[in-house]
Order: structure tokens, then C-alpha cells, then sequence
């Protein structure tokens, strides 16, 4: 979904929509060869039009929802055109990049590595498809949030707390930095990952070791959203941002539910 030379929302939900239309247009699911037809017309051959040009882009993946018909501010959702779940039972994944065996097994980092109370709230705290991608394989982002907000109150929370509407209301606004953060690099998409040749990967620097300045306590986050800078203004700014959000996130969880003040 994001592995694109232009991985923005607009142009990514453009794409998708495009794709389903022309999916339900010229494939059925229960005619093989007119899915391998479609994947063959539409899965990305050219490396420069990914950001990660070994990672293979599967042309089934589109909107669940008929872009055409949704309703204004509803948000389509996003997913496998071929799964099962989603016809009637019929199964057209192994005309895919990877085959029914590989996706019923496969899952990522984010279910093994986030608790959860950190995949629950995710789920309470961000509503549409884009960016809950972006956040939930953003593991150190989301681990992050919760950490500073311990360091600031002195404890965890609990379930009950973070589900009190204001406690997701913060979360919601601290996830949204990842959906357009005007300090990305090109690649900011990925996080903290740096796109190479083929497969190849790297971590990203910190914004602060890249001008050569000290850095300050939410450098990790600025790395997860991908942050590069040329200037200490906008990294000040980055920080300033950044900073504003965790500590809403923080000040959320420490009020009270039944008096309204802060414990």
C-alpha cells in the first residue's frame, strides 16, 4: 500500500480506488484466469516506481468498500479483493504474489511485539485504513507514546483508563502526526526504516545526530516518523510538536474520571 515512489494519502487512495474499479470491472473471482489477467495488467513491474523495489506490491489489494458508492466521510476500507472472507468463501489469493498458505501464516511484527493494551488502543484510536497501517506496523512509534507517558505520570495505565474518551481522543492526535508529518523524508512512510536497493534496509538517523546536536528525550519518536531536518528551527519545531502531543496523550490518562482533576 505505502511501498510507492509517491506514498501520500491522495495518491495512494487514488490508486487503490482505481485498481478496485477496474477489478470488479475485469476480473471475477471465480475465473482464475481473469485474475491472473488482471494481476499481470496491474501489478507494479518497475523498480522505480516503489520505494522498496524488492518488496512485491500485490495488485489485490484494494478497497472492500465500492468506492464509488460510499457515503460522504465514510472512510473505504482496505484489504485483500480476493480473500475468502470477502467472497463467499471462494479463495483467489494463490493468483496473488503470495500464495493462501503464505497469508493464512503469515503476521507481522506488530502481533508478537506490541502488548495488548497497545494493539487495543491502535484499534480504539485511529478509524481509517491509511493510517492504521502506518501506525501499527510503526512498532517503536506506538511503544514509545506509552513509555514517555509512563516517564511523565510515574505508571502504566490500565485498560479501564485508556479507554476513557478523552485518553483515545489524545491518542488519536498523536497518531495523526504520522499521516502527514511536514518533517518526513521522502521515504518517512517507513518510519525509522530506510528504503535501499532490492530488499536492503536501514535505520534511519535521528534528526539530532544529523545536524550534530544533543539529543532530547523524544528523538526516538521523531525517528519513527521518519523526520529529516536541515535546520535547529525545524527541529525545535519537530520537538515542539512532538512534545505537545505526548504530553496531552499524558495529561489525558492522569485526570480523573469522576471529579475531573488531575490525580
Amino acid at each position: 500500500m505505502y511501498n510507492h515512489a509517491e506514498p501520500g494519502e491522495g495518491a495512494t487512495l487514488a490508486r487503490l480506488a482505481a485498481r478496485t474499479v477496474a477489478y470488479h470491472a475485469q476480473a471475477r473471482i471465480e475465473d482464475a484466469d481473469s485474475l491472473r489477467r488482471f494481476r499481470a495488467a496491474w501489478e507494479p513491474v518497475d523498480p522505480a516506481q516503489k520505494l522498496l523495489s524488492g518488496l512485491p506490491n500485490c495488485p489485490f489489494l484494494g478497497f472492500l468498500d465500492d468506492p464509488t458508492a460510499l457515503e460522504p466521510g465514510r472512510r473505504a476500507r482496505v484489504g485483500c479483493m480476493v480473500h475468502p472472507l470477502q467472497n463467499d468463501g471462494i479463495d483467489g489469493r494463490d493468483c496473488g504474489v503470495y500464495d493462501r498458505k503464505v497469508c493464512d501464516e503469515y503476521l507481522c511484527a506488530a502481533h508478537d511485539l506490541l502488548s495488548r493494551d497497545e494493539r487495543w488502543l491502535v484499534l480504539q484510536a485511529v478509524d481509517d485504513s491509511y493510517l492504521y497501517g502506518l501506525v501499527i506496523t510503526n512498532v517503536r512509534l506506538v511503544k514509545e507514546l506509552f513509555e514517555q507517558a509512563a516517564r511523565i505520570n510515574g505508571a502504566f495505565p490500565d485498560r479501564g483508563t485508556l479507554a476513557r474518551p478523552g485518553v483515545v481522543a489524545a491518542a488519536a492526535r498523536f497518531f495523526e502526526l504520522m499521516r502527514d508529518w511536514p518533517y518526513a523524508a521522502r521515504d518517512g512512510v517507513f518510519g525509522q526504516i530506510v528504503a535501499g536497493q532490492d530488499l536492503e534496509t536501514s535505520r534511519r538517523a535521528g534528526p539530532s545526530v544529523t545536524l550534530g546536536v544533543e539529543p532530547e528525550r523524544f528523538e526516538a519518536i521523531l525517528t519513527c516518523l521518519g523526520t529529516e531536518v536541515d535546520s535547529i528551527e525545524a527541529l525545535e519545531a519537530a520537538r515542539s510538536r512532538v512534545c505537545e502531543a505526548v504530553e496531552s496523550f499524558a495529561s489525558a490518562l492522569s485526570i480523573s474520571p469522576s471529579s475531573g482533576a488531575r490525580e
